[in-house]
Protein backbone atom coordinates (compact mmCIF):
# COMPACT_ATOMS: atom_id res chain seq x y z
CA UNK A 1 0.00 0.00 0.00
CA UNK A 2 2.96 2.34 0.49
CA UNK A 3 4.34 1.75 -3.01
CA UNK A 4 3.49 4.28 -5.75
CA UNK A 5 0.06 3.87 -7.33
CA UNK A 6 -0.53 4.58 -11.02
CA UNK A 7 -3.81 4.72 -12.88
CA UNK A 8 -5.26 5.95 -16.17
CA UNK A 9 -8.67 7.56 -16.41
CA UNK A 10 -10.63 8.55 -19.47
CA UNK A 11 -13.99 10.06 -20.25
CA UNK A 12 -16.13 10.87 -23.23
CA UNK A 13 -18.99 13.41 -23.20
CA UNK A 14 -21.70 14.08 -25.74
CA UNK A 15 -23.19 17.45 -24.79
CA UNK A 16 -26.71 16.93 -26.01
CA UNK A 17 -27.45 20.50 -25.03
CA UNK A 18 -24.68 22.88 -24.04
CA UNK A 19 -25.08 24.78 -20.81
CA UNK A 20 -26.07 28.42 -21.25
CA UNK A 21 -24.41 31.22 -19.27
CA UNK A 22 -25.21 34.95 -19.02
CA UNK A 23 -22.39 37.45 -19.63
CA UNK A 24 -22.38 41.29 -19.90
CA UNK A 25 -23.06 42.79 -23.34
CA UNK A 26 -19.63 44.26 -24.03
CA UNK A 27 -20.77 45.57 -27.43
CA UNK A 28 -23.62 47.60 -25.96
CA UNK A 29 -24.92 48.20 -22.46
CA UNK A 30 -22.80 46.17 -20.02
CA UNK A 31 -25.78 46.00 -17.67
CA UNK A 32 -27.58 43.86 -20.18
CA UNK A 33 -26.91 40.11 -19.97
CA UNK A 34 -26.41 38.11 -23.11
CA UNK A 35 -27.03 34.33 -23.09
CA UNK A 36 -24.12 32.40 -24.61
CA UNK A 37 -23.05 28.76 -24.80
CA UNK A 38 -19.44 27.65 -24.24
CA UNK A 39 -17.89 24.39 -25.28
CA UNK A 40 -18.32 21.88 -28.05
CA UNK A 41 -20.78 19.07 -28.64
CA UNK A 42 -18.17 16.34 -28.11
CA UNK A 43 -15.34 16.32 -25.57
CA UNK A 44 -12.98 13.69 -24.20
CA UNK A 45 -10.04 13.47 -21.84
CA UNK A 46 -7.39 10.86 -21.07
CA UNK A 47 -5.15 11.31 -18.02
CA UNK A 48 -2.47 9.18 -16.38
CA UNK A 49 -1.53 9.89 -12.76
CA UNK A 50 1.02 8.54 -10.28
CA UNK A 51 0.47 9.10 -6.56
CA UNK A 52 2.76 8.45 -3.63
CA UNK A 53 1.63 8.38 -0.02
CA UNK A 54 3.79 10.57 2.20
CA UNK A 55 1.81 10.58 5.44
CA UNK A 56 -0.99 8.15 6.34
CA UNK A 57 -1.31 6.64 9.81
CA UNK A 58 -3.44 3.71 8.63
CA UNK A 59 -0.77 2.54 6.21
CA UNK A 60 1.98 2.48 8.80
CA UNK A 61 -0.26 0.76 11.34
CA UNK A 62 -1.14 -1.68 8.57
CA UNK A 63 2.49 -2.79 8.43
CA UNK A 64 2.29 -3.80 12.08
CA UNK A 65 -1.12 -5.38 11.62
CA UNK A 66 0.18 -7.47 8.70
CA UNK A 67 2.68 -9.18 11.01
CA UNK A 68 -0.05 -9.80 13.56
CA UNK A 69 -2.32 -11.32 10.89
CA UNK A 70 0.55 -13.56 9.80
CA UNK A 71 0.84 -14.85 13.35
CA UNK A 72 -2.94 -15.33 13.49
CA UNK A 73 -2.80 -17.45 10.33
CA UNK A 74 0.06 -19.54 11.76
CA UNK A 75 -1.84 -20.14 15.02
CA UNK A 76 -4.99 -21.08 13.12
CA UNK A 77 -2.96 -23.58 11.10
CA UNK A 78 -1.53 -25.04 14.31
CA UNK A 79 -5.01 -25.42 15.79
CA UNK A 80 -6.27 -27.18 12.68
CA UNK A 81 -3.22 -29.46 12.59
CA UNK A 82 -3.68 -30.39 16.26
CA UNK A 83 -7.36 -31.15 15.77
CA UNK A 84 -6.43 -33.34 12.81
CA UNK A 85 -3.84 -35.20 14.89
CA UNK A 86 -6.43 -35.78 17.61
CA UNK A 87 -8.88 -37.20 15.08
CA UNK A 88 -6.18 -39.46 13.64
CA UNK A 89 -5.19 -40.63 17.13
CA UNK A 90 -8.79 -41.50 18.03
CA UNK A 91 -9.21 -43.37 14.73
CA UNK A 92 -5.92 -45.19 15.34
CA UNK A 93 -6.94 -46.25 18.85
CA UNK A 94 -10.25 -47.53 17.48
CA UNK A 95 -8.27 -49.82 15.16
CA UNK A 96 -6.17 -51.12 18.06
CA UNK A 97 -9.25 -51.70 20.21
CA UNK A 98 -10.99 -53.52 17.35
CA UNK A 99 -7.94 -55.78 17.02
CA UNK A 100 -7.99 -56.43 20.76
CA UNK A 101 -11.69 -57.32 20.60
CA UNK A 102 -11.00 -59.84 17.83
CA UNK A 103 -8.14 -61.32 19.84
CA UNK A 104 -10.41 -61.91 22.83
CA UNK A 105 -13.21 -63.35 20.70
CA UNK A 106 -10.84 -65.70 18.90
CA UNK A 107 -9.54 -66.90 22.27
CA UNK A 108 -13.15 -67.57 23.30
CA UNK A 109 -13.72 -69.37 20.03
CA UNK A 110 -10.77 -71.67 20.66
CA UNK A 111 -12.04 -72.43 24.16
CA UNK A 112 -15.57 -73.04 23.00
CA UNK A 113 -14.39 -75.13 20.09
CA UNK A 114 -12.55 -77.44 22.45
CA UNK A 115 -15.57 -77.65 24.76
CA UNK A 116 -17.88 -78.35 21.83
CA UNK A 117 -15.57 -81.07 20.52
CA UNK A 118 -15.35 -82.74 23.94
CA UNK A 119 -19.14 -82.54 24.39
CA UNK A 120 -19.76 -84.21 21.04
CA UNK A 121 -17.31 -86.95 21.92
CA UNK A 122 -19.06 -87.52 25.23
CA UNK A 123 -22.42 -87.52 23.47
CA UNK A 124 -21.16 -90.16 21.00
CA UNK A 125 -20.11 -92.24 23.99
CA UNK A 126 -23.52 -91.75 25.58
CA UNK A 127 -22.21 -89.73 28.52
CA UNK A 128 -23.74 -86.36 27.53
CA UNK A 129 -27.16 -85.53 26.22
CA UNK A 130 -28.07 -84.01 22.87
CA UNK A 131 -29.32 -80.86 24.59
CA UNK A 132 -25.81 -80.18 25.91
CA UNK A 133 -24.38 -80.36 22.38
CA UNK A 134 -27.06 -78.05 21.01
CA UNK A 135 -26.60 -75.49 23.77
CA UNK A 136 -22.84 -75.27 23.31
CA UNK A 137 -23.17 -75.35 19.51
CA UNK A 138 -25.56 -72.37 19.69
CA UNK A 139 -23.13 -70.37 21.81
CA UNK A 140 -20.26 -71.36 19.51
CA UNK A 141 -22.22 -70.12 16.49
CA UNK A 142 -22.88 -66.81 18.23
CA UNK A 143 -19.16 -66.36 18.91
CA UNK A 144 -18.33 -67.10 15.28
CA UNK A 145 -20.88 -64.53 14.12
CA UNK A 146 -19.51 -62.01 16.57
CA UNK A 147 -16.00 -62.58 15.23
CA UNK A 148 -17.18 -62.01 11.65
CA UNK A 149 -18.94 -58.81 12.71
CA UNK A 150 -15.85 -57.56 14.51
CA UNK A 151 -13.68 -58.22 11.47
CA UNK A 152 -16.00 -56.13 9.32
CA UNK A 153 -15.92 -53.45 12.01
CA UNK A 154 -12.12 -53.60 11.93
CA UNK A 155 -12.14 -53.02 8.17
CA UNK A 156 -14.34 -49.99 8.70
CA UNK A 157 -12.07 -48.58 11.42
CA UNK A 158 -9.16 -48.94 8.98
CA UNK A 159 -11.14 -46.95 6.41
CA UNK A 160 -11.86 -44.23 8.97
CA UNK A 161 -8.17 -44.10 9.90
CA UNK A 162 -7.12 -43.71 6.26
CA UNK A 163 -9.76 -41.03 5.75
CA UNK A 164 -8.55 -39.07 8.79
CA UNK A 165 -4.97 -39.36 7.54
CA UNK A 166 -5.90 -38.12 4.09
CA UNK A 167 -5.10 -41.44 2.44
CA UNK A 168 -7.17 -42.97 -0.36
CA UNK A 169 -9.55 -45.46 1.27
CA UNK A 170 -8.56 -48.16 -1.23
CA UNK A 171 -4.86 -47.88 -0.29
CA UNK A 172 -3.38 -50.73 1.80
CA UNK A 173 -2.35 -50.00 5.37
CA UNK A 174 -1.00 -52.11 8.22
CA UNK A 175 -0.81 -51.41 11.96
CA UNK A 176 2.16 -53.02 13.67
CA UNK A 177 1.46 -51.94 17.25
CA UNK A 178 -1.09 -53.31 19.67
CA UNK A 179 -3.13 -51.64 22.33
CA UNK A 180 -0.76 -52.65 25.12
CA UNK A 181 1.85 -50.28 23.68
CA UNK A 182 -0.29 -47.40 24.94
CA UNK A 183 -1.95 -48.85 28.02
CA UNK A 184 1.51 -49.47 29.51
CA UNK A 185 2.60 -45.86 28.90
CA UNK A 186 0.04 -43.52 30.41
CA UNK A 187 0.71 -39.91 31.49
CA UNK A 188 0.85 -39.47 35.26
CA UNK A 189 1.45 -35.75 35.71
CA UNK A 190 -0.15 -32.39 35.02
CA UNK A 191 2.95 -30.51 33.90
CA UNK A 192 1.66 -28.07 31.30
CA UNK A 193 1.43 -24.40 30.37
CA UNK A 194 -1.84 -22.95 29.16
CA UNK A 195 0.21 -20.67 26.86
CA UNK A 196 0.99 -23.76 24.78
CA UNK A 197 -2.60 -23.98 23.64
CA UNK A 198 -3.06 -22.43 20.15
CA UNK A 199 -6.42 -21.01 21.24
CA UNK A 200 -4.65 -18.92 23.89
CA UNK A 201 -2.10 -17.67 21.35
CA UNK A 202 -4.90 -16.77 18.92
CA UNK A 203 -6.75 -14.80 21.58
CA UNK A 204 -3.53 -12.99 22.50
CA UNK A 205 -3.12 -12.04 18.84
CA UNK A 206 -6.74 -10.85 18.78
CA UNK A 207 -5.98 -8.52 21.70
CA UNK A 208 -3.11 -7.03 19.71
CA UNK A 209 -5.36 -6.56 16.66
CA UNK A 210 -8.00 -4.79 18.75
CA UNK A 211 -5.30 -2.56 20.21
CA UNK A 212 -4.15 -1.60 16.69
CA UNK A 213 -7.76 -0.91 15.64
CA UNK A 214 -8.19 1.45 18.57
CA UNK A 215 -4.93 3.18 17.78
CA UNK A 216 -5.93 3.52 14.12
CA UNK A 217 -9.21 5.19 15.05
CA UNK A 218 -7.46 7.64 17.38
CA UNK A 219 -4.87 8.53 14.72
CA UNK A 220 -7.50 9.39 12.13
CA UNK A 221 -7.18 13.00 13.32
CA UNK A 222 -3.68 13.09 11.76
CA UNK A 223 -3.68 14.62 8.25
CA UNK A 224 -2.84 12.55 5.19
CA UNK A 225 -0.43 13.82 2.57
CA UNK A 226 -0.03 12.47 -0.95
CA UNK A 227 2.22 13.59 -3.79
CA UNK A 228 1.02 13.30 -7.38
CA UNK A 229 2.07 13.90 -10.96
CA UNK A 230 -0.18 13.51 -13.98
CA UNK A 231 -0.23 13.99 -17.70
CA UNK A 232 -3.06 13.81 -20.17
CA UNK A 233 -4.83 15.08 -23.28
CA UNK A 234 -8.10 16.90 -23.77
CA UNK A 235 -10.06 16.62 -27.01
CA UNK A 236 -12.84 18.88 -28.36
CA UNK A 237 -14.85 18.81 -31.56
CA UNK A 238 -18.24 19.61 -33.00
CA UNK A 239 -18.08 16.39 -35.02
CA UNK A 240 -17.42 13.00 -33.55
CA UNK A 241 -15.25 11.94 -36.49
CA UNK A 242 -12.86 14.84 -35.83
CA UNK A 243 -12.78 14.45 -32.03
CA UNK A 244 -9.41 12.70 -31.65
CA UNK A 245 -7.56 14.47 -34.48
CA UNK A 246 -6.19 17.19 -32.23
CA UNK A 247 -5.35 16.87 -28.55
CA UNK A 248 -4.33 19.47 -26.03
CA UNK A 249 -1.79 18.28 -23.50
CA UNK A 250 -2.13 18.93 -19.79
CA UNK A 251 0.12 18.06 -16.83
CA UNK A 252 0.37 18.84 -13.14
CA UNK A 253 2.67 18.13 -10.20
CA UNK A 254 1.71 18.72 -6.60
CA UNK A 255 0.66 17.45 -3.21
CA UNK A 256 -2.75 16.85 -1.65
CA UNK A 257 -3.34 17.45 2.03
CA UNK A 258 -6.45 16.15 3.78
CA UNK A 259 -7.00 17.07 7.42
CA UNK A 260 -10.22 15.85 9.08
CA UNK A 261 -10.55 18.67 11.59
CA UNK A 262 -14.10 17.83 12.68
CA UNK A 263 -16.31 14.94 11.67
CA UNK A 264 -19.08 15.20 14.20
CA UNK A 265 -18.81 12.96 17.26
CA UNK A 266 -18.66 9.69 15.31
CA UNK A 267 -14.90 9.28 15.75
CA UNK A 268 -15.10 9.89 19.51
CA UNK A 269 -17.79 7.27 20.10
CA UNK A 270 -16.19 4.84 17.65
CA UNK A 271 -12.96 5.09 19.66
CA UNK A 272 -14.90 4.43 22.88
CA UNK A 273 -16.54 1.40 21.30
CA UNK A 274 -13.17 0.03 20.14
CA UNK A 275 -11.79 0.61 23.64
CA UNK A 276 -14.59 -1.57 25.02
CA UNK A 277 -13.83 -4.21 22.36
CA UNK A 278 -10.18 -4.20 23.45
CA UNK A 279 -11.18 -4.54 27.10
CA UNK A 280 -13.48 -7.41 26.21
CA UNK A 281 -10.67 -9.17 24.30
CA UNK A 282 -8.38 -8.82 27.33
CA UNK A 283 -11.11 -10.21 29.57
CA UNK A 284 -11.60 -13.10 27.13
CA UNK A 285 -7.87 -13.81 27.32
CA UNK A 286 -8.01 -14.01 31.11
CA UNK A 287 -11.18 -16.09 30.92
CA UNK A 288 -9.56 -18.46 28.44
CA UNK A 289 -6.62 -19.11 30.76
CA UNK A 290 -9.07 -20.10 33.51
CA UNK A 291 -11.10 -22.18 31.07
CA UNK A 292 -8.02 -24.08 29.91
CA UNK A 293 -7.07 -24.89 33.49
CA UNK A 294 -10.61 -26.12 34.12
CA UNK A 295 -10.54 -28.24 30.94
CA UNK A 296 -7.27 -29.82 32.05
CA UNK A 297 -8.65 -30.65 35.48
CA UNK A 298 -11.79 -32.10 33.94
CA UNK A 299 -9.74 -34.09 31.44
CA UNK A 300 -7.46 -35.35 34.20
CA UNK A 301 -10.43 -36.41 36.33
CA UNK A 302 -12.11 -38.24 33.45
CA UNK A 303 -8.85 -39.88 32.41
CA UNK A 304 -7.94 -41.06 35.92
CA UNK A 305 -11.45 -42.44 36.46
CA UNK A 306 -11.33 -44.27 33.13
CA UNK A 307 -7.86 -45.60 33.90
CA UNK A 308 -8.99 -46.92 37.28
CA UNK A 309 -12.02 -48.46 35.61
CA UNK A 310 -9.76 -50.08 33.01
CA UNK A 311 -7.51 -51.58 35.67
CA UNK A 312 -10.55 -52.89 37.55
CA UNK A 313 -12.17 -54.38 34.45
CA UNK A 314 -8.90 -55.99 33.40
CA UNK A 315 -8.65 -57.71 36.79
CA UNK A 316 -12.32 -58.70 36.63
CA UNK A 317 -11.78 -60.18 33.19
CA UNK A 318 -8.85 -62.23 34.47
CA UNK A 319 -10.90 -63.43 37.45
CA UNK A 320 -13.86 -64.28 35.22
CA UNK A 321 -11.53 -66.12 32.87
CA UNK A 322 -10.32 -68.19 35.80
CA UNK A 323 -13.90 -68.96 36.84
CA UNK A 324 -14.74 -70.02 33.29
CA UNK A 325 -11.68 -72.30 33.07
CA UNK A 326 -12.58 -74.00 36.35
CA UNK A 327 -16.23 -74.49 35.30
CA UNK A 328 -15.11 -76.02 32.01
CA UNK A 329 -12.76 -78.33 33.91
CA UNK A 330 -15.61 -79.39 36.20
CA UNK A 331 -17.81 -79.91 33.16
CA UNK A 332 -15.24 -82.16 31.56
CA UNK A 333 -15.05 -84.11 34.83
CA UNK A 334 -18.84 -84.43 34.87
CA UNK A 335 -19.33 -82.27 37.98
CA UNK A 336 -20.82 -79.19 36.24
CA UNK A 337 -23.55 -78.98 33.61
CA UNK A 338 -23.64 -77.30 30.21
CA UNK A 339 -25.78 -74.56 31.74
CA UNK A 340 -22.94 -73.81 34.15
CA UNK A 341 -20.55 -73.49 31.19
CA UNK A 342 -22.91 -71.17 29.32
CA UNK A 343 -23.43 -69.06 32.44
CA UNK A 344 -19.68 -68.75 32.99
CA UNK A 345 -19.22 -67.93 29.31
CA UNK A 346 -21.88 -65.19 29.53
CA UNK A 347 -20.13 -63.67 32.53
CA UNK A 348 -16.81 -63.81 30.70
CA UNK A 349 -18.24 -62.05 27.64
CA UNK A 350 -19.74 -59.37 29.87
CA UNK A 351 -16.38 -58.85 31.57
CA UNK A 352 -14.62 -58.67 28.21
CA UNK A 353 -17.12 -56.14 26.87
CA UNK A 354 -16.71 -54.03 29.99
CA UNK A 355 -12.94 -54.22 29.53
CA UNK A 356 -13.17 -53.12 25.87
CA UNK A 357 -15.46 -50.21 26.81
CA UNK A 358 -13.09 -49.09 29.55
CA UNK A 359 -10.17 -49.45 27.15
CA UNK A 360 -11.78 -47.20 24.54
CA UNK A 361 -12.75 -44.60 27.13
CA UNK A 362 -9.26 -44.56 28.63
CA UNK A 363 -7.42 -44.15 25.33
CA UNK A 364 -9.72 -41.42 24.04
CA UNK A 365 -9.69 -39.53 27.35
CA UNK A 366 -5.89 -39.72 27.26
CA UNK A 367 -5.87 -37.98 23.88
CA UNK A 368 -8.32 -35.35 25.08
CA UNK A 369 -6.21 -34.72 28.18
CA UNK A 370 -3.05 -34.28 26.11
CA UNK A 371 -4.93 -31.92 23.81
CA UNK A 372 -6.17 -29.88 26.79
CA UNK A 373 -2.64 -29.62 28.19
CA UNK A 374 -1.24 -28.52 24.82
CA UNK A 375 0.98 -31.61 24.58
CA UNK A 376 -0.12 -32.40 21.03
CA UNK A 377 1.90 -30.28 18.62
CA UNK A 378 1.23 -29.32 15.02
CA UNK A 379 4.66 -30.46 13.84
Amino acid sequence: MLLPHANITGNFTDNLKLQTSLIPDFTGDPNNKVPVQFGTKFSSAITGEVTQTLINSDYFLGLKAAKVYDEMAVRDYERTAIETRVEVSVAYFNVLVAQESIRLVEANLVQFGKTLKDTRARYDEGVSERIDVDRIQTSFNNVETNRANLKRQLDYTYDVLKFRMGMPIDSPIAVKEDVRTYTDNMPDSLNYRFMDRPEYAMQRVQVELDRLNLKSKKLQVIPTLNAFVNYGFNYFSENFSDLYKTGFGTSALGVRLSWPIFAGTERIYAARRLALVLEQSQNNLNYLSQQIQLEVREGWTVYRNNLNQLNTQEKNMELTQGVYDRVVLKYEEGVATSLDVLSADSELKTAQNDYITALVNTLISRVRLEQAMGKIKAE
